[in-house]
């Protein structure tokens, strides 16, 4: 039963989210404030029902930027750009395409491709060029107003509440640049021990790596870049010493790929440990095998346990 819901939980993609109680509770006091003043803004130009409707993609950006303020889909110039484009990509098909219905599916197509090509990519910058269309008659009265204001206020309102309210707090630095300029000065993920662990990686090698795999990915090479070193402390933090494998314990083989695997020890009976697969190959988890503690041994190479819901290796690997 649990290896049908753990599949059903990747098939379906629940997040595995490893903030603190803290970052989530900062990211919702965030969105609270963006949108507070998003709202006031557009009420300044539209009637309420139609303010509470082009403030929902303004919310959409509120997610991003106070909930994932270093991701690139959340940075100044796709928030604001996004919108722009979408706004007046939105305007332009109410305009010109008189079937109401062809209009909005165009002005969203049309939107997505602009965004790309101006490399500004913004999910909700697809409701605003819906809502240009399909927002009634006070949104199409505006014409091209619509795109300064309320959206371009409002855009600039969000981004700069971001700017502030995550200037706050050292760990949340916005646009994502300064935090990662301030890691690097700092040395909290230095680049030079890199090398030590694979010379032949760059940070371009990250770029390039994005690059091929053809697809929109809301990562920068820097995050890659400081997602290696953390892990590569981790790594040589772990001891080589051989473990004291107990029952009832997770250990892990720390393999990468295809290789990786995590057993969960059931007993152990004199030189043997009978065990079972509890990450790893797919179509080999639950089963139970068994093995001579010597080799058990040999394969493990760190103890672990499951935060939320990932294997993370514990802080003491050796008792």
């Amino acid at each position: 039963m649990n290896n049908f819901l753990n599949e059903l939980g990747l098939v379906i993609g629940i997040e595995q989210n490893t903030t603190s109680q803290l970052e989530k509770l900062l990211s919702g006091l965030g969105g609270f404030v963006g949108i507070g003043l998003c709202y006031f803004i557009s009420t300044l130009y539209l009637d309420d029902t139609a303010s509470l409707l082009i403030v929902a993609s303004a919310g959409a950006s509120a997610v991003l930027i106070f909930a994932v303020p270093h991701g690139a889909l959340s940075q100044p110039w796709p928030v604001i750009g996004g919108h722009l484009i979408s706004a007046t990509v939105g305007v332009y098909c109410q305009q010109h395409i008189a079937d109401t219905h062809v209009a909005a599916a165009t002005a969203v197509g049309l939107a997505i491709f602009g965004m790309y090509h101006l490399r500004c990519l913004h999910p909700p910058g697809g409701a605003t060029a819906l809502f240009a269309v399909a927002g009634g008659s006070g949104v199409t009265a505006l014409g091209y107003d619509y795109v300064v204001f309320p959206v371009l206020l409002n855009t600039l309102a969000l981004v700069s509440c971001g700017v502030l309210f995550n200037a706050l707090f050292q760990w949340r630095r916005y646009p994502g640049h300064w935090f990662h300029r301030r890691q690097a000065h700092s040395g909290s993920t230095a680049k030079l021990p890199f090398r030590n662990i694979s010379p032949d990686i760059a940070q371009e090698d990250f770029a390039a790596a994005l690059h091929q795999m053809n697809s929109f990915i809301d990562i920068t090479p820097d995050d890659l870049s400081d997602l290696f070193e953390l892990a590569s402390r981790s790594a040589r933090r772990r001891t080589r010493k051989p473990l004291k494998i107990k029952s009832g314990l997770y250990y892990s083989n720390a393999a990468r790929g295809s290789e990786w695997a995590v057993r969960e020890v059931l007993t152990i009976e004199g030189k043997r440990v009978q065990f079972r697969i509890a990450a790893g190959n797919d179509d080999a988890i639950g089963q139970a095998h068994s093995c001579s503690t010597r080799s058990f041994r040999q394969w493990a190479r760190c103890k672990v346990i499951m935060a939320s819901g990932l294997w993370v290796p514990c802080e003491s690997t050796n008792d």
